[in-house]
């Protein structure tokens, strides 16, 4: 038995769309800086463009305890606008 004529490009697409948006999207916000992977930014807005490019179902925020609350609160804001993803917080001492 072969695969017909076009199952498998289709089957590719289906699993590149049940996949996509499944993903958790880590991000560092220090009390100078936003970060997620190659994207550093001094405000929120290009940390929080590059998190919705991605369309995670998980946002997961590393922090540290000398980090603003309110520069957290403020991402969380600005994500919610534009993304419905569960986000989660963990506090580290590696990045402080």
């Amino acid at each position: 038995m072969g695969f017909r004529t076009g199952f498998l490009p289709m089957a590719v697409a289906l699993a590149a769309a049940c996949t996509s948006g499944h993903t958790t999207v880590d991000v560092t916000i220090l009390p100078h800086e936003y970060r997620v992977g190659d994207v550093v930014s001094a405000v929120p807005a290009p940390v929080v463009s590059e998190v919705v490019r991605r369309r995670p179902h998980e946002v997961h925020v590393h922090t540290c305890s000398s980090t603003p609350p309110a520069r957290v609160s403020q991402f969380h804001h600005e994500l919610e606008t534009q993304l419905k993803a569960k986000m989660t917080l963990s506090f580290t001492a590696r990045a402080c």
